[in-house]
Formats: C-alpha cells, structure tokens, sequence
C-alpha cells in the first residue's frame, strides 16, 4: 500500500468524522510526510528510525524558533493512527512503526490569566454585542463555540444549557451551569441565537489586545480564568471538571492555578 493511498483513506475517514478544523490539522502533518517521502513510497519500507529522524529533525527546528514540541507530539499521534488505520483496514502482515516511539518532553507554562483591569480596557473599546459575548464567556466558561451556539431553549431561569460536540456529527453533550448576570435582562424565542451575527470564532479580541498592547490573550485564556476562579472560591475539582465539560480530572487540573 503506498503512502498517498493510506492518507487518502486517512483523510476520507475524518472528513466524515472530524471537525474541519481536525482535518486541516491533519493535512498539514500528512505534508510533511509527503514532502519527506514520494507519495508512492510503500507505507511498509518507512521504519521507525526513520520516523524517530523525521521527529528529531522537527523537534530540532522548533527549538531553534524558540517553539515547544507541541508539534512534534500530534504528528506522532496523527502518523500513529494513519497506519493503524490502513494496518486494520487492510488486514496489512505489518507492524505499526509508532508503537514505541514517545511523546517528546515539553516544558509545561501556565495559560496566562487575563487582570480585571486589562478586560475592562479591552471591553471600553468594544461595542454591545462584543461586551456581551465576553462576558458570556467569562461568567460561564463556556468554549467560544458553544457560545456561538446558543439559543433560547438553552436560557432558563436560574441556569442556562451549554452544548459540546468532541467531533463532527458526534452527540453534543449538555451541561448545565449558573445563568450568568450578563443575561439578567435578556429574553430570546425558542430557536433566537443570542450571538447571530458570528458564525466562526470572533477575532476583535485578539486585535482588541494587540492594539492595546496587552500581553496576548484570548477566549481560551477567558475559560481558564473562570476555571481559576471557581477554584479560588473553594469548588471542588469534580464540580469545575462538570461546568467546564471535562471528561478527566487531570485536564481539569492544567486549567486552575492562584489568581489574586
């Protein structure tokens, strides 16, 4: 089976499974690959030294730009399932190369914690809507996706819906979580979208930030914050891995550290 065969496959399978985001991520590991080897190269010729070669020489570049090796590690997980799949799919009399090779180290850092003072220069230059939707995020550590989402069925009385989906046309998974004071006053119909005029992740924020020359940060960076702040409110771990739609404590854990 050649190369360009297994990624064809590959990628045919997370179109119909992944978000377009995963498998635009996905293209761009598989590049590299190809740009390495001919497309027609036998999947079965490639060894594990030559993949380790390829990961150190990655690893090598990154570390000269001053980067992590965030990179390195999701191609090792990307190249993995690349011929796991093509091994299982095609009943292939072949090891898996990757099996073996680990995650390269990476230098843990704390995600930034946005001051009180920075969002409230940041909101004085935005306008209603852009104010809302910060808040929204900030007083429900909701993902930006899911609230770019949400709608007037999800709004009740003392608590509000917010709805995951891990991947393409998988079952969204609620959660409930306290309604936020920035909705006091807000009533929507039944199917009204709150944030009707985003339909993709906003980007005033990050240019907001930049322009006023603030240390960078982002919705993400809002979600971390409202995870350390219900830590520092004295919540148990368990409650804050539920209202920030975790599935293990240990992801929970990389979100909380002191705010003052």
């Amino acid at each position: 089976m050649s190369l360009i065969e297994a990624i064809n496959e590959s990628l045919d399978l997370i179109s119909a499974t992944k978000s377009d985001k995963y498998y635009t991520e996905n293209c761009y590991y598989f590049s590299i690959l190809l740009n390495k080897y001919d497309k027609e190269t036998a999947i079965d010729s490639i060894t594990k030294s030559d993949l380790n070669k390829l990961f150190v020489e990655e690893s090598e570049k990154l570390n000269k730009n001053g980067k992590d090796n965030y990179k390195v590690n999701a191609m090792i997980r990307v190249y993995k399932a690349l011929y796991n799949h093509a091994i299982n799919g095609h009943d292939l009399n072949i090891k898996n190369p990757l099996i073996g090779i680990k995650s390269l180290p990476i230098q843990k850092k704390l995600k930034y914690i946005p001051s009180d003072k920075d969002i409230k220069n940041v909101q004085l230059t935005c306008n209603h809507q852009q104010n809302l939707l910060i808040d929204f995020v900030k007083e429900t550590g909701a993902r930006i996706s899911e609230a770019l989402r949400f709608k007037g069925s999800d709004l009740f009385d003392d608590y509000i819906v917010l709805y995951t989906s891990k991947s393409k046309d998988s079952n969204v998974v609620p959660r409930k979580v306290r309604r936020p004071l920035c909705l006091k006053d807000i009533r929507l119909k039944h199917d009204e979208i709150l944030f009707i005029q985003w339909v993709e992740k906003p980007k005033f924020l990050s240019r907001k930030v930049s322009l006023l020359e603030q240390r960078p940060w982002n919705w993400h960076n809002l979600r971390h914050r409202y995870a350390s702040k219900l830590s520092k409110e004295g919540k148990p771990l368990f409650e804050i891995m539920l209202l920030l739609g975790h599935s293990q404590i240990k992801t929970t854990q990389g979100y909380l550290q002191l705010i003052t």
